[in-house]
């Protein structure tokens, strides 16, 4: 899952939570418990006049982007228990991504050229991680590239984190959605990942170039098998013992409750309860709120996931590959590349991810750091142009994004 994403889940959770607080608050008083009533009002009458919920109400027609006529993103497969870790450290030979060009000379049209592949082209893909086909005319155009996939019986699904709007939709009728193309996300390198939370994975997925970037936007593939060979084994062993836990979004939205005294801790309990309440009814994922306070952050929630493996076998094959979003999700190894960025208020106030180990002690800057070295040391950049796919394996092969320039338009589709 990379930043813009959880930056759009992260402003659900804040316009679910104020919407809410405001209707248990100050609509219907009577269902605040007595003793924290009074308090609660002033609370969400201070948000109120700081702008929050004007700013909220205007994001709200963003969430959600489900599309009824197309399956739930499949349940993630979770395989990870007595995997042996010295098994793991012969790296593999393979080459990602393995290229399929078309070839005209052969007599056949592209359709034919594909259908004709199918079952080669998915063994391939099993076995590779990723295809890059390369010269076709027919994904130049969004209902070809529908062809595309439907040629090999694919079956699309949803976004794995559609109930919470992460990832706008280009086209329902082809369950199209767009791959990090907003100018405001140019900047930012998106962190290697499989498109996965704890509750749900995608088997498959299909980036398409409809337009490339002026210059960089490269999509970018990392063979999960290799970096699962080439971490320490110390490092290794510590994550995997451990287990490693995910805060995919943060509310900095209570933060006016520093000034609130005595109060404070007797509305914490109030805010938190609203706001589990709100995120389980709305968000198709496994969250447990909790409470997390520092002088640089002030006061928030975050929102966790249960903890999970760093490492996964194969559903088909049964090879464990690597299978953390931590090079995205990490906020050190975020602000190492990108740099800190600055602050904003309200609403729109920056949401941040973390990683830690499953009992939420800190991952130290040390096995972070080796963990970058070895992601960056194996990425493949994908200089894809108008028309090209990339078939994705999700549960071996990880994805990202380099920065760019100028317009760009990538999509993607996922598949069971």
């Amino acid at each position: 899952l990379d930043r813009s994403k959880v930056a759009m889940a992260s402003r659900l959770l804040l316009a679910v939570c104020a919407a809410r607080a405001g209707a248990l608050v100050i609509n219907g008083p009577a269902r605040v418990p007595t003793a924290t009533g009074q308090a609660g009002r002033a609370a969400v009458q201070m948000v109120a006049e700081a702008g929050l919920l004007d700013d909220i109400e205007k994001s709200k027609a963003s969430f959600d982007t489900s599309i009824d006529e197309v399956p739930k993103c499949p349940l993630t497969r979770w395989d990870s228990d007595g995997i042996d870790l010295q098994a793991t450290t012969a790296a593999g030979t393979r080459i990602l991504p393995l290229e399929m060009r078309y070839d005209a000379a052969a007599g056949l049209s592209e359709e034919e050229f594909i259908a004709s592949r199918k079952e080669e082209l998915l063994q391939q893909l099993t076995a590779s991680g990723a295809i890059w086909f390369r010269g076709f005319e027919m994904m130049k155009e969004q209902d070809g590239f529908q062809r595309f996939y439907q040629l090999l019986d694919l079956d699309p699904c949803q976004d794995p984190l559609a109930s919470v709007g992460a990832r706008a939709i280009v086209n329902k009728k082809s369950a199209m959605y767009e791959a990090v193309n907003k100018p405001s996300r140019a900047k930012f390198f998106v962190g290697m990942h499989a498109e996965s939370t704890y509750k749900r994975t995608n088997r498959l997925g299909a980036f398409v170039c409809f337009k490339q970037a002026e210059t960089g936007g490269e999509f970018l593939l990392l063979d999960g098998k290799k970096v699962l060979a080439e971490l320490k084994p110390d490092v290794l062993e510590r994550l995997y013992s451990k287990s490693v836990r995910f805060s995919n979004a943060e509310l900095p939205f209570f933060d006016f409750l520093r000034n609130a005294g005595p109060l404070k801790e007797v509305l914490k309990p109030v805010f938190k309860g609203i706001a589990s309440v709100a995120v389980g009814a709305k968000i198709d994922m496994e969250l447990e709120l909790m409470w997390d306070e520092n002088e640089e952050d002030g006061l928030r929630l975050l929102a966790l996931s249960p903890p999970q493996p760093p490492i996964n076998r194969h559903p088909i094959t049964g090879e464990p590959s690597w299978f953390c979003n931590v090079h995205s999700h990490s906020r050190y190894l975020r602000d190492r590349r990108d740099g800190k960025l600055p602050e904003s208020t309200g609403a729109s106030k920056l949401n941040r991810t973390d990683m830690f180990f499953g009992d939420l002690s800190e991952i130290s800057q040390a096995d972070l750091e080796h963990i970058d070295e070895v992601t960056m040391r194996n990425l493949v950049a994908v200089p894809m142009q108008k028309g090209d796919v990339v078939l994705v394996d999700n549960y071996q092969c990880l994805h990202g994004r380099d920065v760019f320039t100028g317009e760009r338009l990538h999509a993607v589709t996922w598949f069971q």
